[in-house]
């Protein structure tokens, strides 16, 4: 009688220190899995709402001769190219509206990451109890106007204006919170404008969260 009593004290003395290191590698694997696959999440996320919110303001309803206008002299050669300030003012103030109140949607959301997903199973990933995951904006949303020059052929270059996004999102998991940054530079208008592009022209800069111009 008593030899099993002993046997069993120590087969407790040793059970419990293995289930402690289980429970504690469990516990870290699971927690760094968990938060990767919710930062995942909230990139997606904030790059759909980016998109869509580019494309309805922006993309989708402009041209390029809406946002800047080519000069030229008498015999046809560019000396000027021009931005319409106003008009990308605008657009900038309603797409970032637009990005801000899309990223405030997502806190009234709920999101689940399975237990078997998050332990990293292939096999389980879409089983067991779903572990709830939060999203929140974190700060503000800035933007600005990019644009580029590349060559496209003999005497002719393209050039690219883009609207480029950036914010951050936070992601909330049992015991742990992670901010994500959230960055997208998308195409909005181009065109080819044939002859020698001007040493002088405007170009468009951030100056600030609305967009600011300054002569190069």
């Amino acid at each position: 009688m008593y030899g099993r009593r002993s046997r069993f004290k120590w087969f407790i003395i040793i059970l419990i220190p293995l289930l402690v290191v289980l429970y504690l590698f469990i516990d870290h694997n699971l927690e760094r899995t968990l938060k990767e696959i919710a930062k995942s999440k909230a990139q997606l996320a904030g790059q759909e709402i980016i998109t869509r919110a580019v494309n309805e303001k922006v993309a989708l309803k402009t041209e390029y001769q809406d946002l800047v206008a080519v000069h030229k002299d008498g015999e046809g050669r560019i000396v000027l190219i021009q931005p319409n300030t106003v008009k990308i003012n605008r657009m900038m103030a309603e797409t970032l509206l637009e990005v801000e109140t899309g990223f405030a949607e997502l806190e009234k959301q709920n999101y689940s990451i399975p237990l078997g997903q998050a332990l990293g199973s292939r096999v389980f990933a879409g089983y067991g109890p779903g572990i709830k995951v939060k999203m929140i904006p974190a700060g503000q949303v800035s933007a600005d106007f990019i644009d580029s020059f590349e060559e496209a052929g003999i005497n002719q270059t393209r050039h690219l204006i883009s609207l480029r996004i950036s914010g951050k999102i936070k992601v909330v998991v049992p015991f742990n919170d992670e901010e994500v940054d959230v960055k997208m530079t998308i195409p909005v208008a181009e065109t080819i404008v044939v002859g020698q592009v001007p040493q002088t022209y405007m170009m468009l800069k951030n100056q600030g969260k609305i967009l600011g111009l300054s002569a190069e």
